[in-house]
């Protein structure tokens, strides 16, 4: 079963953004749908919850040089 999470992203201002957050999260283990939007600052995630690491996630994140606010 899967779930849907959305974060909210600070540092996210264009379409190439987007792209960059959405590949990096495409490739952590347990994501199984990733979409970032540099209007709502937001990315929604499909995750299976048994497998998705919330550390992993967050470090796909940083790595990029974003930061995950909620």
């Amino acid at each position: 079963m899967t779930e849907q999470r959305i974060l909210a992203l600070k540092g996210m201002t264009c379409t190439g953004s987007e792209k960059r957050i959405t590949a990096a999260l495409s490739a952590v283990s347990g994501v199984e749908e990733a979409s970032a939007d540099h209007e709502t600052r937001a990315v929604t995630l499909r995750v299976d919850p048994a497998v998705a690491d919330d550390d992993a996630v967050r470090g796909a994140i940083d790595g990029l040089g974003y930061r995950v606010v909620a």
